[in-house]
């Protein structure tokens, strides 16, 4: 699931996420979290769920992006994937 919105607000700070061997991506905002949520996703789904809820919602203007960046940071660290995720002040 990702909306398609001119204007979707990048974070402070890319998330950078590794699945795997693969390389790794840079996550730029609540939109492309979604992506990453939707079809990309390996590993625990506990926080998952949560955090394609708090993306969506913050696709709609209805959370702070902030919120939705840590949301898919705790996520991406609950399934033990190899994060780099500089921490915006």
């Amino acid at each position: 699931m990702t909306f398609n919105r001119a204007t979707e607000p990048d974070w402070a700070e890319p998330v950078f996420v590794q699945v795997g061997m693969n390389l790794p991506r840079a996550v730029r905002n609540a939109n492309e979290a979604l992506g990453f949520l939707a079809n990309q996703w390996k590993g625990s789904r506990k926080k998952h769920a949560f955090a394609r809820e708090i993306c969506a919602a913050a696709v709609l203007g209805h959370v702070s992006q902030a919120t939705a960046r840590e949301a898919f940071i705790q996520a991406a660290d609950e399934a033990r994937m190899v994060t780099c995720a500089p921490r915006s002040h």
